[in-house]
């Protein structure tokens, strides 16, 4: 593909043609007889025009995918304003919802006023359209709770109704084709016997899931041709080209009556593999019930209180907040762990901005629980170690001083420190904020920037990684309260039961780094204290001349597993306008759950909103269950208040329950293979095809909140060859997700996930999907985007391997579900469900993931930090942005393809590529603005559009997390290069002085020229058609 770009360059794009132009270029006609000015195509944000009279579109679907006018047409025709506005969650008000109880029969729900959190992932479509008629689109969010009644099991007062599982659609008839072009990947054949293929959901479903297929099939297991030698860069594709997946967010936020207070889950796990009871189980109440991953029948207990009204029996998603073994009832709050967060402090910051974050840091301290455990620890030349108190009240101040040019072993810090069963951390390094808030806020109010005077040709001596080891070391030296084995045994249930909970389970907590540059003393060093050496750049370590990388990469790789024991994340936020050396510190970051922020300054707005968001995301206060609550199964709880769902959790231990023919394949976010889980309990199959976290179907990871999304990959070519044409389209494949873990308040939760997806015939054709509309885009381009990073992840200087797999996964993804006829381009045909996904890799090879020059190893790794925890519609924000334009006769937004065509000299353009957020004035713009036109009272008009394109970019930005860069600037400013190197270079130096168009009042304008030599989507298509429709055994390979 990419030996074909340079030969389009010189291309002009015919009127009405091209990306964006004509509907009928992607369809393969002639250019020539579509109408001039038409529009469709692309990531669409466009208004239709002058289309023919003959092609009607169709209302657009969800996402923004309109329905294509004919069969196989990529060019989707936008006509609408309501084309892919990112909606935010409407919520709707609860009262007087009830927990179901774990009790039996006499137990009483409780009421109480519930709190739902229906976060924004996106800013409301009416904010965004500036008062026009714009819908919405639902972003996965919960647009709505419907108010449920409290659970009573009191025959008189709830009618008891029979749960009936949903009814499967009876099939109809076959399957039909395109009867216009030839269709490769068809053979002719006798036509499935199974339903309809369910059209895919394009959307987060209320379990917080969403998947790239609605339905897949079960293959035959294929075997590796000898002569093939793949890269390592790679991994390996099924049969259906984009692996059966999920996005996950564990901590979705759920309805009270989800929830079951005090319950023990023993008879609700399977004896043999540990799945969970559900409401897809078959069942005989009282009875049994039959495990769908096992197929084994478990028994109820004689004194069982479920029946058909508990929560598993009604909803997918069910949460347990498990009783404490000893007392029978909710753990109380004097048992309960509390966190422990540990603030490490950069003394070589300015003291402009140590002034600043001394009042973020002040701040932050309100946003804690008054019993959590908190230290403080700065840093510098040194590492200073301060004692907050004692167990008796506090003391004098003092600190220990540690040289910060060597590492540290766990005695010898234990030594430094004084350490001792006498003289714990608990109580003096590490104490309740409630006893130590007025000496840890003086001691805070103090910090000062280091005396030492630097050369103006030197960096300051820092010891970050000295910082970062003292802060593990406390948290490994923090004796959690006493617990039995029982007590312990709470959070493991009946599947890893072979040995109690190790000991630092019940340790939590986050280290809070605030640094403002690189380290240069110490283990973890990256760069030497002289200016004139320069840091690493990828060009760097794709050619293996980094001195320090390689040393410092393994010194925070050492500490990972060490956070992990104790249930601990590292939460860097980075005020640099240099590098920091976070690509260093990116396993250690990302495996433990922590945060990632690079700003500047700690002045910035970007800084400050980001941080206060941060403690905002994270809401400690949130998901308490205070006062009496169920002492013991059977006693009703006198009062719940407070708000429900916590936003947060601590020791993080995922499990995948799945039906036989499904293997997991991996995980894909911050998480880690639970070795400790292995050890206890026997492991599941997993697939031999691993990717990112795999070879397991446990995973752990030391803290989750509520926006942190996961991708799970499935391995379904399971079967022999003699079963696979055995299969009926009628089975469903059973997959569940379990989370266990501790909220900020000590409740230990688990969570349950039960789902069914249809299983297709393996012998259906790949229009069975397609004209069913069974494929999410967006998902499918987060996911490979996803992949694609877990490859530069694993192998660092391999991105032309990188992108050659991305380009490999494109083509036989095209060929598999286009229609045309062999070695003819202008025949190809995609149907409308896939028509954006080529769109999504173009820009996904252009974007940041895959750039080496003009960005930095630190830029890279933050954003890829970003891509790999994010909501599906956030990451497509990151690789794909959004257009909107302002003009005159449209004073409102109106979506604009990302194409430099839409950049003209007398309109405003509002670009959100979710990092950045830009207003770009066309030129006639900025000469109206330049000569106060909007400040004159006859000009209001000309004030308004103003008023609109800056009030639709601030809704952006008061939601937007971490706080994105935002500017003004005109089409000639220096920021303007952040727009028109997102956009697509279709006027280019090579075709500028042809691309004319209409302007406002008749007059002649030219869109803004993009001085590039990248390609262009029209040399892109071109080449992907002509590299799909080559069918040849090297294509093939």
């Amino acid at each position: 593909m990419n030996q074909e770009y340079n030969t389009y360059y010189g291309q002009v794009a015919p009127q009405g043609g091209g990306y964006g132009g004509s509907t009928n270029y992607y369809s393969g006609a002639n250019a020539a007889t579509a109408p001039a000015g038409g529009v469709g195509g692309g990531y669409g944000r466009n208004a239709a025009q002058a289309q023919p009279q003959e092609l009607q579109p169709q209302q657009a679907g969800v996402y923004g995918v309109a329905q294509a006018t004919s069969v196989g047409s990529w060019g989707n025709t936008y006509q609408g304003l309501n084309e892919y506005n990112s909606g935010v969650a409407t919520t709707a008000s609860t009262s007087l919802q009830g927990y179901y109880g774990g009790g039996p029969a006499s137990t009483v729900a409780s009421s109480f006023q519930a709190r739902y959190d229906g976060y924004a992932q996106g800013d409301t479509a009416a904010a965004r359209s500036s008062g026009s008629a714009v819908a919405g689109v639902n972003n996965g969010v919960n647009t709505g709770v419907v108010p449920m009644s409290a659970y009573s099991p009191q025959p008189t007062q709830l009618a008891q109704q029979p749960y009936h599982p949903q009814q499967q659609q009876q099939p109809q008839g076959g399957y039909y084709g395109n009867a216009n072009a030839y269709q490769v990947n068809s053979s002719p054949g006798p036509a499935a016997a199974g339903a309809p293929a369910p059209a895919a959901l394009n959307a987060t479903d209320e379990n917080g899931l969403r998947w790239t297929w609605s339905c897949y099939p079960t293959t035959s297991k294929t075997k590796a041709k000898a002569k093939e030698t793949p890269s390592a860069a790679t991994l390996a594709m099924p049969e259906m080209v984009i692996p059966m997946s999920c996005m996950y967010t564990p901590l979705y936020p759920i309805e009270p009556s989800h929830l079951v207070l005090g319950a023990a889950i023993d008879e609700l796990c399977c004896t043999n593999c540990g799945a969970f009871f559900s409401l897809h189980s078959q069942r005989e109440m009282g009875k049994y019930w039959v495990c769908l991953s096992c197929k084994r029948r478990n028994s109820f207990q004689n004194n069982t209180a479920v029946t058909e009204q508990h929560p598993a029996l009604m909803y997918e998603t069910v949460e347990f907040v498990l009783a404490d073994p000893q007392t029978q009832g909710v753990v109380s709050p004097q048992l309960q762990p509390a966190p422990a967060f540990i603030f490490v402090v950069d003394m070589c910051i300015p003291s402009g901005e140590m002034a600043s974050l001394r009042t973020s840091l002040l701040e932050s301290l309100q946003h804690l629980p008054r019993d959590a455990l908190v230290g403080l620890i700065s840093f510098g030349a040194t590492v200073s170690v301060w004692e907050l108190g004692t167990k008796f009240g506090v003391a004098l101040r003092k600190c220990y001083l540690l040289r910060g040019s060597t590492a540290n072993t766990a005695d010898s810090l234990k030594s430094m420190l004084q350490v001792s069963e006498s003289h714990p951390v608990w109580g003096r390094l590490l104490a309740p904020l409630c006893d130590v808030e007025a000496v840890l806020t003086l001691l805070i109010k103090e910090l000062e920037e280091e005396d030492a005077a630097v050369p103006s040709s030197k960096r300051p001596l820092r010891a970050t990684s000295t910082a970062v080891e003292a802060a593990t070391y406390l948290m490994e030296a923090l004796a959690p309260p006493q617990r039995t084995a029982q007590q312990q045994y709470a959070l493991y249930s009946r599947g890893v039961r072979g040995a109690a909970a190790p000991e630092g389970s019940l340790k939590m907590g986050k280290i809070l780094l605030f640094t403002g540059g690189p380290c240069t003393r110490g283990p973890g060093a990256v760069v030497s204290t002289d200016k004139a050496d320069m840091m690493r750049f990828h060009r760097d370590i794709i050619e293996d001349e980094t001195p320090y990388y390689d040393a410092a990469f393994s010194f925070y790789n050492a500490l990972e597993p060490r956070l992990i024991a104790v249930n601990t994340c590292l939460d860097v936020f980075a005020q640099s306008l240099d590098q920091v050396g976070v690509m260093e510190m990116r396993r250690c970051i990302d495996n433990t759950g922590g945060t990632l922020i690079v700003e500047d300054e700690t002045t910035d707005i970007m800084f400050l909103e980001s941080l206060k968001r941060y403690w905002q995301r994270c809401d400690l206060q949130a998901g308490t269950v205070q006062g009496e609550a169920v002492a013991q199964e059977g006693t009703p709880s006198s009062g719940v208040s407070g708000g429900y769902s916590p936003h947060c959790g601590f020791a993080v231990h995922m499990e995948v329950n799945t039906s036989v023919g499904t293997l997991p394949r991996g995980a894909l976010g911050p998480c880690n293979v639970d070795v400790e889980a292995n050890k206890r309990g026997p492991t599941r199959l997993t697939s031999p095809l691993e990717v990112g976290a795999g070879g397991t179907t446990r995973w752990c990871v030391s803290y989750l909140d509520k926006g942190m999304t996961l991708s799970f990959l499935f391995d379904t070519a399971t079967a022999n060859s003699q079963q696979c044409g055995m299969e009926s389209a009628h089975e469903k494949r059973f997959i569940q997700f379990v989370t266990r873990y501790i909220t900020p308040r000590g409740e230990q939760r688990v969570r349950v996930t039960s789902v069914v997806q249809p299983t297709t015939p393996p012998t259906a054709p790949p229009d069975y999907y397609t004209k069913a509309g069974a494929f999410d885009q967006t998902c499918a381009a987060t996911i490979v985007a996803r992949m694609a990073v877990s490859i530069l992840e694993k192998h660092p200087g391999k991105w032309d391997d990188a992108k050659r797999w991305l380009d490999t996964l494109l083509v036989r993804f095209v060929r598999r579900y286009s229609t045309f006829s062999p070695g003819q381009p202008n025949t190809l045909r995609l149907d409308p469900c896939l028509s954006l996904f080529p769109s999504f890799m173009y820009n996904l090879r252009r974007s940041e993931y895959f750039m080496v020059l003009n960005i930095s190893p630190d830029e890279t790794t933050f954003k890829r930090h970003w891509l790999l925890r994010e909501s599906v519609d956030n990451c497509v924000l990151m690789i794909q942005p959004t257009l909107d334009s302002y003009d005159i006769e449209k004073p409102f937004a109106t979506p604009m393809q990302l194409d430099s065509s839409s950049l003209r000299h007398d309109n405003i353009v509002l670009m959100d590529a979710y990092f950045n957020v830009h207003i770009m004035w066309g030129s006639i713009i900025y000469q109206w603005i330049e000569a106060a036109y909007h400040e004159n009272p006859e000009y209001v008009n000309f004030a308004e559009l103003l008023e609109s394109a800056e009030r639709d970019a601030q809704a952006i930005l008061s939601n937007r997390y971490p706080y994105p860069r935002f500017s003004r600037t005109d089409a000639d400013g220096s920021e303007a290069r952040h727009v028109k190197t997102r956009v697509n270079p279709a006027t280019n130096y090579h075709n500028s002085d042809m691309q004319y168009g209409a302007g406002v009042n008749g007059a002649v304008d030219q869109a803004d020229v993009i001085y590039t030599d990248d390609a262009s989507i029209l040399a892109f298509m071109t080449s992907l058609k002509k590299a799909v429709v080559t069918i040849d055994e090297k294509a093939e390979d």
